[in-house]
C-alpha cells in the first residue's frame, strides 16, 4: 500500500514538472514583478508597445489588468490611463543608451480590445482581439475573439483562432492559418501561405511569390479566391470533395490530378470543372506561378 502511495506521488510529481499545462505557465508569470495592476472595464482599449523581446497577452474573465514582466532599464517601462482606457510598454532608448528589452505578460478583460505594436518583440495571445502589427517579431494568436488584424514585415504568422473574421498582411514571413474563422483575407509578398479551413465560408488569399498551400475540404457553400503571381497554388482535397473549381494562369502550367480535364492548349491555359453535388466556389489564378490539384 505504502508503495502505491509513494509511487503515485511520484507520478503526480512528474506530471508537474514535466507536463506543466497553461495554469503553471500562468503561475510562473506572476512569479514576474508586477508592473501594473489597474480595475478595468469590460470593453476597454489597450494600446502596447515593446520594441523588443515579448509580449504575451491572455484575456481573462476579470475586470482588471494585470502586467508581470521585467524591462531594462526598468526606467523604460510606462503605463497610463484609466478604467476604460490604457497605454503601457516600454520606451525606445537614446542613440547612446543601451537597446531597451521586454519581457511582458498581460492579463486584460477578454472583450477589451488590444493594438499591440513591437520592433524585433514576439507576440503571443490568447483570447484576445485587436490589432498587431511587428517589423521582425513572431506573431502566435490563439484562442477565440472577437475579431483579428495582424501585419508582419518578416516575421513569422500563426494564427489558430477561432472569430467572426480576420484579416492578416505578411511581407517575407510565412504564414499559418488554423482554426474556426468564417471570413478571412490574408496576404503575403514573399512569404509561403499555409491553410487549412473546413470553416471558411468567405475567403481571400494572395501572395506575390510565396507558394500558397491549402489542405482539407472547403465548406459546402463556401466561396474562397486565391490569386498568385509567381508562387504556386497547391490544394490537397479529400476524394469526397464538392465544388465547382475555376483554375486559370497566364504564362503557368495547370497540375490537375483530380480529374482528367487538361488545359485544351497551351494558348487557352485554364480549366473548369465540378465535383460531387453543392459545394464550395472556388476560384484560382496566377500569372506564371504553378497550380496543383491533387486528392489526399
Amino acid at each position: 500500500m505504502r508503495n502505491g502511495i509513494a509511487a503515485a506521488r511520484l507520478l503526480v510529481a512528474w506530471l508537474i514538472v514535466v507536463l506543466p499545462g497553461r495554469g503553471a505557465i500562468g503561475q510562473a508569470a506572476q512569479q514576474e514583478p508586477l508592473l501594473t495592476a489597474r480595475h478595468m472595464s469590460a470593453n476597454a482599449s489597450v494600446k502596447v508597445f515593446n520594441p523588443a523581446g515579448a509580449v504575451r497577452l491572455v484575456g481573462w474573465n476579470r475586470d482588471s489588468l494585470e502586467v508581470h514582466g521585467r524591462v531594462s532599464p526598468r526606467k523604460r517601462y510606462y503605463a497610463s490611463g484609466d478604467s476604460n482606457g490604457v497605454k503601457l510598454g516600454v520606451e525606445e532608448a537614446g542613440t547612446s543608451e543601451s537597446p531597451a528589452h521586454g519581457d511582458i505578460t498581460i492579463r486584460l478583460p477578454r472583450l477589451a480590445r488590444v493594438a499591440v505594436k513591437t520592433v524585433n518583440g514576439d507576440i503571443d495571445a490568447t483570447d484576445v482581439a485587436g490589432w498587431f502589427y511587428t517589423i521582425a517579431g513572431a506573431v502566435r494568436l490563439d484562442g477565440t475573439a472577437s475579431s483579428i488584424e495582424v501585419e508582419s514585415m518578416r516575421g513569422d504568422v500563426e494564427l489558430r483562432v477561432a472569430a467572426p473574421w480576420l484579416r492578416a498582411r505578411a511581407g517575407a514571413g510565412r504564414v499559418l492559418l488554423r482554426g474556426a474563422t468564417p471570413d478571412v483575407d490574408v496576404s503575403t509578398i514573399s512569404g509561403a501561405l499555409e491553410v487549412a479551413g473546413s470553416a471558411i465560408m468567405r475567403g481571400q488569399f494572395t501572395s506575390v511569390s510565396g507558394d500558397i498551400a491549402f489542405a482539407g475540404a472547403p465548406a459546402a457553400g463556401a466561396i474562397l479566391d486565391f490569386s498568385n503571381h509567381s508562387g504556386a497554388v497547391d490544394f490537397v482535397w479529400p476524394r469526397s470533395v464538392a465544388g465547382t473549381f475555376a483554375l486559370s494562369t497566364v504564362t503557368g502550367t495547370i497540375v490537375n490530378g483530380f480529374t482528367a480535364l487538361r488545359p485544351v492548349s497551351q494558348a487557352e491555359r485554364s480549366v473548369k470543372f465540378s465535383i460531387g453535388r453543392g459545394g464550395a466556389d472556388v476560384t484560382v489564378r496566377t500569372f506564371k506561378g504553378t497550380i496543383r490539384v491533387r486528392p489526399e
